[in-house]
């Protein structure tokens, strides 16, 4: 990692990196899930109320809740144990390129597009001044949709831009997450599909 330019910083346990956390303000954070004390998806958390550094989850384990629980917590990717240092390098360089991509208008507070007002610093959703409960992804999405309302968006740039490839995401889940924003702001605007390939604001 240190032959690829990046300067890193180790922590053994929570309260350290929590120490750390505050006082180097990292571009990148990669968390282990079994930690003493306290465990990665927690830690995640703890972050997220503080910070939008990207996080990546490393774990033994296998197991799809954890997967979920990680990725609605915020975090922005799971890689599972083993895996090669080449594998971790390219996951890293993922995640800080959709990061720099998903907050290219990060100076900004608010996004607002007709009734719908996003908060950018705390990710929340306000629908007619009204907060609506929305995901991680939902979030993103939405974000995403609003900056480029104007154009033709393509269903493949849109994943790569938002998700990754690499995330445990698929045609079907993307489906699935535009069909809860559908239902949850259909009386703002309507998100439209036009040949599986494109998305469109209405």
């Amino acid at each position: 990692m240190s032959q690829s330019n990046f300067e890193i910083f180790t922590c053994e346990n929570w309260w350290l990196a929590m120490s750390v956390f505050e006082k180097s303000k990292p571009d990148l954070i990669i968390l282990d899930i079994n930690l003493p004390w306290k465990n990665g998806i927690e830690i995640c958390k703890e972050i997220r109320e503080k910070s939008v550094t990207p996080i990546i989850i490393l774990s033994a384990r296998w197991d799809e809740e954890d997967k979920i629980l990680a990725l609605d917590l915020w975090a922005d990717d799971y890689v599972s144990k083993p895996f090669s240092p080449r594998e971790l390098l390219a996951r890293i360089n993922s995640v800080l390129k959709r990061f720099s991509v998903i907050n290219k208008n990060k100076d900004d507070e608010f996004l607002e597009f007709k009734n719908i007002r996003l908060d950018l610093r705390n990710f929340s959703v306000f629908l007619k001044n009204e907060q609506i409960k929305t995901t991680k992804t939902e979030f993103l999405l939405l974000k995403y949709i609003i900056e480029n309302k104007d154009n033709l968006i393509m269903r493949e740039k849109l994943m790569k831009d938002i998700m990754g490839y690499d995330h445990y995401i698929y045609d079907r889940t993307l489906d699935t997450h535009i069909k809860n924003l559908r239902r949850k702001i259909w009386d703002e605007f309507e998100i439209e599909t036009i040949r599986w390939i494109w998305y469109k604001v209405k």
